[in-house]
């Protein structure tokens, strides 16, 4: 029988010290504590035993709990020991990654779906739901503004994507572990904050050598733009993130080639469906969402600290093959 862990973290210093470590060993940690069928102890954290729960990630900066695998036996005592955790640990919301076949075990807790991740699992959907601990990270920020670009985004869908001609002194290419330096570089003009240490090229670095792939477009020797893919390997499917463009090259549909180039790559090595995270009240990210083909699926409130605070984010999807709930 499997077991995974919840977390009593007593000292805040205590866990910034576990989060930054573990996201530098983990391959596919993106600024978390991920907790794998295994104990971690740090000074003095503990952690207590649920029963059969295969992974749950405590994201210190972000202020949430995300629940990615679970077995659907144990729904009752997971809900229950998450509750406590984000108490005492000071998270805010609660995610779930759930199973069709689970909602209504879920809904019982007090969790709602935000949106559907399709095909996220294997081709299987991923019902988003989520808990908000107290009610003011649950209100979502200037809900008319997000609508209005969400409208304006669905207008622009696209079935095939149409890409603008890129600059001619521009070139997309693969990001080397050399770029590091310039990578973060790049992330601390666009954003202020971000929901990953993107700032820091030793965590850049860590990421381009797990299952996270760069495409960058070059202007005259320097990085203006750059996104990735980051893969999760166990499920068949990919996060396009980490988009930024700098501020000079903005308007010239620059991250639409580099969507291109990693949708192509992901298709090569076996990864069949794509989503993407936009924040709602960006209005580039979404139009580019929609006309490279992706679908709107629901919005996630006061998901992640982007810029300035948290951010709600869309949900568009990209399957390549057919999805199953």
């Amino acid at each position: 029988m499997r077991k995974g862990y919840g977390l009593d973290m007593k000292e805040e210093n205590c866990v910034k010290e576990v989060l930054w470590t573990t996201c530098r060993m983990t391959s596919n940690a993106r600024g978390f504590i991920i907790v794998r069928n295994n104990a971690m102890r740090c000074k003095e954290m503990t952690m207590e035993p649920i029963e059969n729960l295969s992974q749950i990630i405590v994201d210190i900066h972000n202020q949430r709990i995300k629940v990615m695998e679970y077995d659907s036996d144990q729904i009752d005592e997971i809900a229950k020991s998450c509750k406590q955790q984000a108490d005492k640990l000071g998270m805010t919301k609660l995610i779930v990654y759930a199973r069709h076949e689970d909602l209504s075990a879920w809904e019982k807790h007090g969790f709602v779906r935000e949106g559907i991740l399709e095909g996220c699992m294997n081709g299987q959907n991923a019902h988003m739901l989520r808990y908000f601990v107290t009610s003011e990270r649950g209100t979502p920020k200037n809900e008319p503004l997000a609508d209005e670009i969400l409208q304006i985004s669905l207008a622009k869908q696209a079935t095939n994507s149409v890409c603008k001609e890129l600059p001619d002194d521009c070139r997309v290419r693969w990001a080397k572990l050399e770029d590091a330096e310039e990578l973060a570089k790049l992330y601390q003009v666009v954003f202020e904050t971000y929901q990953t240490p993107m700032h820091d090229p030793e965590y850049v670095r860590t990421t381009i050598q797990a299952d996270t792939y760069y495409a960058v477009v070059e202007a005259g020797g320097q990085i203006v733009c750059a996104a990735s893919a980051e893969v999760t390997p166990n499920w068949g499917s990919a996060e396009m993130t980490d988009c930024a463009t700098h501020p000079k090259w903005l308007g010239k549909g620059l991250l639409q080639h580099l969507f291109v180039a990693l949708e192509q790559h992901m298709q090569e090595i076996g990864i069949s469906y794509l989503y993407t995270l936009t924040r709602a009240h960006s209005a580039a990210m979404n139009v580019t969402a929609a006309k490279m083909g992706y679908r709107y699926t629901g919005r996630l409130i006061n998901n992640c600290v982007i810029s300035t605070g948290f951010e709600d984010m869309n949900i568009w999807v990209k399957p390549l093959k057919a999805v199953w709930d």
